[in-house]
């Protein structure tokens, strides 16, 4: 269970963003903090440090990038994501550089928020995996946002986000699960099982999966996607 800890004042919006990550598998909000230097008091208390802090850059009683700078100087294997209404290109290029891991404007969908924790996700995997690293590990870590933006433009589908889509084909591909339902994928992709099925019904269209129907002796037939190539052998 990878542990969140929310730093912002409003409590309404605090409460948004703690209900779209209670809402994704594999993580938890254990602390919803109002301002900065309860942030900063909490950390240098903590038994166990959070994964990930999701951060206003507005706190009432810091300086803007100051906390960042803190967090990110004391503590610098936490991930810090950046939830701010704050569009002003020198802020922003301010905070890049002092190491933040993703920047998301208010207001957002919580698609938006999984996207972000499912980077963070494949980012621990590939430091996890082994002694080194391919290419294509590096690429999909640092060129997301480019690959994202050609799956956007060749298309055209609302939705579908490169790095999550990638994640769907490997779990068929690398991991060998030949046959997935949406309720399978999503506990595997961390997501609600109406966006697994969205990407598995993508893979369908793309001629990447074969969708076939388990019929049982009651109720409504059960959707199966099966790998094509597994399909096709049989």
């Amino acid at each position: 269970m990878h542990h969140v800890w929310i730093v912002e004042d409003d409590f309404r919006v605090a409460q948004i963003h703690q209900d779209f990550v209670q809402a994704m598998k594999g993580f938890k909000v254990t602390e919803n903090i109002r301002m900065g230097n309860e942030l900063i008091e909490k950390l240098a208390q903590a038994e166990q440090l959070p994964a990930i802090i999701l951060t206003d850059l507005y706190i009432p009683d810091v300086e803007k990038g100051s906390l960042i700078t803190h967090i990110r100087q004391k503590y610098p294997a936490i991930y810090v994501i950046v939830i701010s209404a704050a569009t002003e290109v020198a802020l922003i290029k301010e905070v890049v550089h002092l190491g933040i891991f993703d920047y998301i404007i208010k207001p957002f969908e919580q698609q938006r928020l999984e996207q972000a924790f499912n980077k963070y996700k494949q980012t621990i995997a590939i430091y996890q995996q082994s002694a080194n690293v391919t290419q294509r590990d590096l690429d999909s870590l640092f060129y997301n946002a480019v690959v994202n933006k050609i799956v956007e433009d060749e298309t055209f589908v609302k939705g579908i986000d490169a790095h999550t889509l990638q994640t769907v084909k490997d779990i068929f591909e690398k991991e060998q699960q030949n046959e997935l339902t949406a309720s399978q994928l999503s506990e595997l992709i961390g997501s609600s099982r109406s966006t697994a099925r969205r990407y598995l019904e993508y893979l369908v269209s793309e001629q990447f999966l074969e969708m076939i129907s388990i019929y049982g002796s009651v109720g409504r037939p059960e959707r199966k996607y099966v790998y094509r190539g597994t399909y096709e052998q049989n």
